[in-house]
């Protein structure tokens, strides 16, 4: 059977349709452990003829049979699975992960070897294992893709060579030579037909100039296109569509706010606009035969606008049943009669169906929380409201409906500070919810999303950074909604230093702070920042940010929490991982001594082997559950844990 079937026609049932109510499960009911889980189930692939369904499902690989409707599986044992590719009808690359990947941001996905798999769910060999079983470090390589054939096979990279390995036998050879080029793309039959090159390797905000490399035929001569600077001018994101036989690539116009999407063809060397958007967050979605179907583009939430109409009608039915969801298209067949689709809201997480175009059926497939199925989760609310300045500051509400008014106020900035947050199913948000709690997430000044001229407004303004969040909490009193004398303010890297900042600027308005992975220090952050991690514009990205070290030292020591540690009167939890390379530990550590010695509540929690973030179930449910204890003590009155 597939999953919960649900077996709907797609036509005028979808307007019929009616989503069942939550059940009346009490909020106190939904234990942590259910929101912090791994994902339990990853997308479902569609074989290339339509006729299988592969996923993996807790830590086993489950191929579906669509005609008779059963499963095979194969248990990953002591591998963690984490999600499958259809190589072509016969065989799949099942990725996996060790332990030492979720703990560690040194060790890279390709850093082990997938394994190969029949539609039957045999296992057949490691897929990076070259000539043998036993995998040799020289072997483990990144994937480009794979080609269908005869004897189908994969094609990896080491410098500028590529190698060709069959997937079934492990038989290889050296295959030809890279273009020069940092990104490399290649049509279905293995042919390498573009690179693409960044001279100048901006990341925090786009390249500034881009050189492609590409034959027109393939074999043929090599030739170059280049994309020169201009003002206030700079190039996102690039694509190869082997249909057309083009490059398309956007640029990001910041002094008027427009991106802008254009199209270069091979054979004919012309440049045309392709499409035009107010929106700096656009990427172009193609098809398995690369063919362009959609734009997809970031409001307050994610949209595709569909350009092929059959994928438009498929998630607009969708879309009738599920009003409040985000409708994504996960896989389609090679005949795109079959359609495997994820349909996500911030009451109701990843749940995937399958549509089946001639039957116009569709059937739930897959959930990926399965203890919230069904449970009375909190809706997510998208506002604006003025900052004491005048800007407009965005913002995400989720509180559940049995909220009473005048609740405690949880403050959720995100990362970043060039980050946002995204309407959806959070599990920090919805489970801070699930205990009562009104949950704040402010888009401030110096988020990326909202336009250039918004994001760099939090450019050595981190002052203003902070009061964005003040003038939320004063906008949610002025509602009604909350109680304004429990508020605590909760955020990670970026978001960890607004905690500790929010504490020590604004102490009269929070009862309590968690910082995790934060910055206490910004001067020590600036002589710290590491080019690896920032893609060789670390320091400049740090710089543009917090101020230069040494033409705005005042403000940079202004605005370090760790000087201003007597002002602060609530409790603060530091958390932070031993093994971060982004922002160390040491941080949180010399904020903890600053606070001890000044006589201040704090609590310092270090997580051994933990990089930036979290990585597992394990490191999640201890952090929220300290967090949670913290939180409710702070909130109770009663006296903060001292330094550990």
């Amino acid at each position: 059977m597939l999953g919960r079937p649900v077996f709907i026609a797609i036509c005028a049932a979808f307007a019929m349709l009616s989503v069942g109510e939550a059940a009346e499960t009490p909020a106190d009911g939904l234990k942590p452990e259910w929101f912090t889980r791994d994902d339990y189930a990853s997308r479902p692939q569609i074989s290339p003829d339509g006729t299988h369904l592969a996923w993996v499902r807790g830590n086993e690989v489950v191929i579906l049979d669509l005609a008779d409707e059963t499963e095979k599986t194969m248990s990953g044992g002591v591998i963690n699975l984490e999600g499958v590719d259809w190589i072509n009808n016969d065989y799949l690359a099942v990725y996996v992960k060790s332990k030492e990947q979720e703990q560690n941001t040194y060790v890279r996905v390709m850093d082990y070897s997938p394994m190969v798999v029949t539609r039957d769910a045999k296992y057949v060999r490691p897929l990076l294992a070259r000539g043998g079983d036993k995998i040799e470090a020289a072997d483990l390589m990144p994937i480009i893709r794979f080609v269908d054939g005869p004897e189908p096979y994969v094609i990896t990279f080491g410098g500028k060579t590529t190698y060709l390995t069959e997937v079934r036998t492990g038989k290889w050879k050296v295959g030809p030579v890279l273009l020069d080029g940092s990104l490399h793309f290649f049509d279905s039959k293995g042919r390498e037909r573009m690179s693409a090159d960044a001279p100048d390797g901006k990341v925090s905000y786009g390249a500034e100039s881009m050189i492609f490399r590409y034959r027109a035929e393939p074999g043929g001569k090599v030739q170059t296109l280049k994309l020169p600077k201009q003002d206030k001018v700079y190039y996102v994101n690039c694509d190869y569509s082997e249909f057309e036989n083009a490059l398309y690539w956007s640029e990001f116009d910041y002094s008027k706010g427009v991106g802008s999407i254009y199209k270069y063809d091979f054979a004919s060397s012309q440049k045309t606009l392709f499409r035009t958007v107010a929106n700096k967050d656009l990427d172009i979605v193609f098809d398995r035969l690369g063919r362009v179907i959609g734009i997809t583009t970031v409001t307050d939430r994610v949209h595709t606008e569909w350009i092929d109409p059959y994928r438009l009608k498929i998630t607009a039915g969708v879309q009738k049943a599920f009003p409040q969801a985000t409708v994504t298209v996960v896989d389609v067949s090679q005949d795109e009669k079959d359609v495997v689709l994820m349909v996500s809201a911030p009451d109701a997480p990843d749940s995937y169906y399958y549509y089946d175009a001639e039957a116009k059926d569709l059937s739930q497939v897959e959930v990926n929380y399965p203890e919230l199925e069904g449970q009375p989760l909190a809706e997510m609310s998208y506002v604006t409201y003025k900052a004491r300045d005048g800007l407009d500051i965005p913002a995400y509400v989720t509180r559940r409906k049995d909220t009473p008014a005048n609740a405690p106020l949880i403050v959720l900035p995100h990362g970043g500070p060039a980050a946002r947050d995204v309407y959806g199913f959070g599990y920090e948000a919805q489970y801070l919810a699930s205990r009562g709690y009104v949950v704040l997430q402010p888009q401030y000044r110096g988020s990326a999303g909202f336009g250039d001229a918004f994001q760099r407004a939090g450019n050595k303004n981190l002052d203003k950074m902070t009061t964005d969040l003040e003038d939320g909490v004063r906008y949610l009193k002025a509602q009604g909604m909350i109680d304004s004398a429990k508020v605590c303010v909760v955020g990670w890297s970026w978001g960890g230093y607004l905690a500790q900042a929010s504490l020590a600027f604004m102490p009269d308005t929070y009862a309590c702070g968690v910082s995790g992975a934060g910055i206490s220090d910004l001067a020590q952050q600036l002589e710290a920042a590491n080019d690896f991690w920032w893609g060789g514009y670390g320091i400049e990205y740090w710089r543009e940010v917090i101020g230069q070290p040494l033409m705005d030292a005042k403000t940079i020591h202004a605005t370090s929490p760790i000087n201003h540690v007597e002002a602060i009167k609530a409790p603060l939890l530091l958390i932070h991982g031993e093994a971060d390379p982004i922002i160390s530990y040491r941080q949180s550590e010399r904020m903890r001594d600053a606070m001890t010695k000044a006589g201040k509540a704090v609590t310092y929690l270090p997580v051994k082997f933990m990089p930036h973030s979290p990585r597992n179930a394990e490191q999640r449910l201890m952090i929220l559950k300290a967090m949670d204890a913290f939180i409710a003590s702070a909130f109770s009155g009663k006296p903060a844990a001292t330094a550990n």
